[in-house]
């Protein structure tokens, strides 16, 4: 008799094969291409992912303000910190949201963190996807970026009419919850994890067999912003690591937002539908004792 968990990763296996590449589409373009696309193209909603303040004193024109912060299960569940679908179409329909829009999310602020530069909209647009939206991109380089190439900017608030967004289905490539993870560790012949956290909080503990990659590291800072690296580079982090781009990955964190860079910049850059994201807790898994954790490099 075949193993029940053996057989439901075949399914999602194949539902991806058949399903997730003609399902959505998830980019990174450049502040050049966001200006040309808020200009001629209709149905585009933007999110500002950055602090409230900074948001009022200058966005990109007709961006409404939504932090990973707003998108955040009170407590972690199955799901991690990533709402339940009832939460999330509460809060997207309070913003205006729609299903059938195209997403453009940006970030900014953090000078000197480039994990968290990134990650506030990394988290945010896992959300739009976990939730169906079929098109959403990540504006490389950030507010900063678009603000010093001269593009109109607006100050103030601005919001969107209420909206119904109703989730019709979840995608099987994004989040991985806790039984998916804890049958990765048991199959690494199978699966590989990817540990995306500072390298010292890897050292001090990390799930056994994992890789480790830190979220920051795939961006290069310019001026006062930061853009991620040619696709190259980010090439050789991966091989430097002797981490398989084409095998499937499931990357954690403490929290699940620098877990869900790796999985924008492999489904964005690489095109691969089968990487996922733990959205629960390092602390959580350690205090479970349901997954042996390893102290300092990888074995």
């Amino acid at each position: 008799m075949f193993d029940r968990k053996i057989i439901l990763l075949f399914v999602l296996f194949m539902s991806l094969i058949f399903s997730s590449s003609a399902y959505a589409k998830i980019a990174i373009v450049s502040t050049e291409q966001v200006n040309s696309m808020i200009q001629t193209q209709k149905n585009i909603i933007l999110i500002d992912t950055r602090n409230r303040q900074n948001y009022l004193d200058g966005h990109l024109p007709n961006a409404v303000n939504l932090t990973e912060n707003q998108i955040i299960s009170p407590k972690e569940t199955d799901l991690g910190l990533m709402p339940y679908n009832q939460q999330l179409e509460k809060i997207f329909s309070e913003y205006g949201l729609r299903n059938n829009a195209t997403y453009i999310v940006y970030s900014g602020e953090d000078y000197n963190n480039p994990a968290n530069f990134i990650s506030k909209a990394a988290w945010v647009i896992s959300a739009l996807y976990w939730a169906g939206i079929k098109d959403i991109y990540y504006m490389d380089g950030g507010f900063e970026k678009y603000k010093s190439e001269g593009f109109p900017v607006a100050r103030g608030n601005y919001n969107l009419p209420k909206s119904h967004f109703v989730i019709k289905f979840n995608p099987s490539n994004v989040i991985a919850q806790k039984s998916f993870l804890l049958w990765s560790v048991s199959n690494e012949n199978t699966m590989q994890i990817i540990d995306s956290r500072p390298r010292k909080e890897y050292l001090e503990g990390h799930i056994k067999g994992a890789k480790w990659l830190y979220a920051g590291d795939f961006l290069e800072k310019i001026s006062n912003y930061w853009v991620i690296k040619p696709k190259s580079v980010i090439e050789s982090l991966f091989t430097k690591e002797d981490i398989d781009i084409n095998k499937p990955t499931i990357s954690y964190c403490q929290s699940g937002h620098l877990s869900s860079v790796i999985w924008l910049i492999v489904t964005s850059m690489f095109d691969k539908q089968s990487v996922w994201s733990y959205c629960g807790t390092f602390t959580n898994l350690q205090k479970q004792n349901k997954i042996p954790i390893n102290i300092g490099p990888i074995c």
